[in-house]
Parts: structure tokens; C-alpha cells; sequence
């Protein structure tokens, strides 16, 4: 079952919700630039097996809005929170793939395990883009590790 969860004013994504009885939930964050269905093997199988199954289109792509800005880790990851809050899960397994990965990565750091997921799975393609880059005027070759 497919609806829509406003994650702030004017912005909704699109969520995948199968077999939301199931016995545990697994929610699935895309890489660039798919949709929740990248993991329909996933979400054909798993499901029959009474896991529940949320995939997530983040915003700017498959059935979610496509608003002009927010494209930042932090907001990505505070679209997820929304999420998770609103379907009010408290224990789930968060699987994200390429930059679906780096989300998850900064919702775990960010939200500090809000909504208590009981294990995080990713495969993040883009290490660099979880840093923050030097101020203007500083030396080029040094880094700022984002803060934990």
C-alpha cells in the first residue's frame, strides 16, 4: 500500500507500506537516482516471509515531491525521521544503498537511534560528502570532520 507523509510544509514522500502487521520492519532507503524500487526483490520476498516493508522515495525522486531545495544530508535525514514518526515505528532494521546509505549513516548520527533501529545495513558510495569542507579562506588541504 502506497501514501504520502508530509515531512515539512509543502514536501511529501512517497512511502511503500508492505504488510504493515508484520512481525518486524525494514525500511529502505534507494541510492541515486532510483525510487523504492530498487529493492523490489526485496519487497516481493520479504513481505511472504511477515516482515513488514516500507520503502521510502526520498525527496526529488520517484512518487515523492520535488521541491527546489533540502538536498543536504541533515534534511534527508530529517525526512526519514518524519517518516519513521509518523508511522510511529519503534524497533526496525534501517537498509540504505549508495547514498541511501550515507542518509542512513547521518540519520543514526543525527537522530541518535530515534525510533530505536535495532540495526543499520548500508553501502554508502559517497565517504567524502559525510565531511564538511574547510571555511572559505582556510587551507584547501584541510578537512572538518562532521560533528557525531
Amino acid at each position: 500500500m502506497g501514501y504520502f507523509v508530509g515531512v515539512e510544509p509543502g514536501v511529501n514522500l512517497y512511502v511503500e507500506d508492505l504488510n504493515p502487521g508484520g512481525k518486524e520492519n525494514i525500511v529502505f532507503l534507494h541510492g541515486w537516482p532510483f525510487s523504492h524500487r530498487q529493492f523490489e526483490y526485496q519487497l516481493n520476498v520479504l513481505p511472504a516471509k511477515g516482515y513488514r516493508c516500507i520503502g521510502i522515495d526520498w525527496r526529488g525522486f520517484g512518487h515523492s515531491d520535488k521541491p527546489i531545495h533540502g538536498y543536504h544530508y541533515d534534511r534527508l535525514a530529517d525526512d526519514i525521521r518524519a517518516v519513521v514518526d509518523a508511522l510511529r515505528l519503534k524497533d526496525f532494521t534501517l537498509v540504505g544503498h549508495s547514498t541511501g546509505g550515507g542518509i542512513a549513516i547521518r540519520y543514526a548520527a543525527r537522530h541518535r537511534g530515534r525510533g530505536h533501529p535495532s540495526s543499520c545495513s548500508w553501502t554508502p558510495r559517497l565517504p567524502g560528502a559525510l565531511r564538511k569542507r574547510p571555511p572559505i579562506g582556510s587551507s584547501p588541504n584541510r578537512e572538518m570532520t562532521a560533528p557525531g
